[in-house]
């Protein structure tokens, strides 16, 4: 059978040069693998997306680039396909999972081909890091989901709100006559209560109506100095030690100081509320200069967050507390989101951390 010519043979580039430059411009990792599962080409692509030199992947197992679980499938799958020369991942665009030099996985598009080559198995993947598009997803979805919940939390502020203070009202003229100390506790529980839901209508209507952020330039130094001087009588009741790192030339940010502080009102109060178990502990605030953005980094020295809760953390209405809303992260997401920044939660070896990651000026 006479074998088939993919390029047009010239005198002015080689075939070896045409791949080679193919290979090194192309904007998609491109990694190939011998049938021991070992690294044998790795792109320039490769190295930007992975984080790896060339000289550090090639030779090394393929598992480098994987969670562990996605390399115990991939490495079966390579022998399987060895023993029978089919696989039904082959000729097909996928989506998978990749992991980077520094640990973090990272979702992706992988195509997989398959070639003979002097009676051996090489097995080439080109990778597309969607990381980018995946996170556009997960905004919009969000952002459709959020204004859903919006309309309806309006609708449920009007039709209560009005009811509940009518209530409110009566319970107070009640108790201004009541002379039973009996009967004034149990209206005193009342008021209690409806205070309760009139702030679970404040939360909601503040979730529900757009944001207006106040923007201006400001020290981002000084606006955590600020807040923490706010609220430290508070953690210092509780025994909890409060310190603020910071670089020593000011960090100027365009961003609205009110709503910052009410983040981080908010993340003070959750780390409050995590360490009051032992009596007491410490909050460190940390401001972070990066090339394009500053990051506010809070760790306390609490329990930690579980797994599963950390998951839903931001989620509307979401909540571990008996007297929680399960809004003020949601809230909290949604005014740093509209700076145009980012905020995540991890756990680390001494307990919780928040993240928030600001531009220096909103888009």
């Amino acid at each position: 059978m006479e074998k088939r010519v993919y390029w047009l043979k010239s005198s002015v580039v080689r075939s070896d040069e045409l791949l080679e430059g193919i290979i090194e411009s192309a904007t998609d990792a491109i990694i190939a693998i011998d049938e021991e599962h070992k690294i044998i080409l790795f792109n320039p692509a490769a190295e930007k997306i992975f984080g790896y030199q060339v000289e550090e992947a090639l030779g090394k197992d393929l598992s480098i680039l994987l969670p562990e679980k996605v390399a115990s499938k991939h490495f079966s799958f390579i022998k399987e396909f060895l023993k029978t020369g089919d696989s039904p991942v082959i000729g097909k665009v996928l989506e998978g999972v990749a992991r980077r030099k520094n640990g973090e996985d990272f979702p992706i598009e992988i195509s997989r081909s398959a070639t003979k080559i002097d009676d051996h198995w090489i097995f080439t993947a080109i990778v597309r890091d969607v990381t980018q598009e995946k996170e556009m997803e997960r905004r919009l979805l969000e952002s459709e989901k959020l204004a859903a919940v919006g309309i309806a939390a309006s609708r449920i502020v009007h039709d209560i709100k009005n009811p509940l203070i009518a209530i409110g009202g009566f319970v107070f003229s009640l108790l201004k006559k009541e002379s039973s100390e009996e009967k004034r506790q149990k209206l005193e529980l009342i008021l209690r209560e409806i205070k309760c839901l009139e702030k679970l209508l404040s939360d909601i209507s503040e979730f529900a109506k757009p944001l207006k952020l106040e923007i201006k330039e400001a020290d981002l130094t000084t606006v955590c100095q600020e807040a923490i001087e706010i609220y430290r009588p508070r953690l210092e009741e509780e025994g909890i030690e409060i310190e603020l790192i910071a670089p020593e030339k000011p960090v100027k940010v365009f961003l609205d100081e009110a709503r910052l502080k009410e983040v981080l009102f908010n993340m003070f109060q959750n780390a409050l509320e995590a360490m009051s178990a032992t009596g007491n502990g410490k909050l460190t605030v940390e401001i972070v200069p990066r090339e394009q953005t500053v990051q506010i980094i809070i760790r306390d020295t609490g329990p930690g967050i579980p797994e599963h809760v950390l998951k839903q953390l931001f989620t509307p209405f979401f909540t571990t507390k008996k007297k929680g809303t399960g809004l003020g992260l949601s809230i909290s997401h949604k005014i740093i989101e509209a700076h145009g920044g980012k905020i995540k939660a991890r756990n680390y070896e001494h307990g919780a951390e928040f993240t928030i990651e600001l531009p220096y000026r909103p888009g």
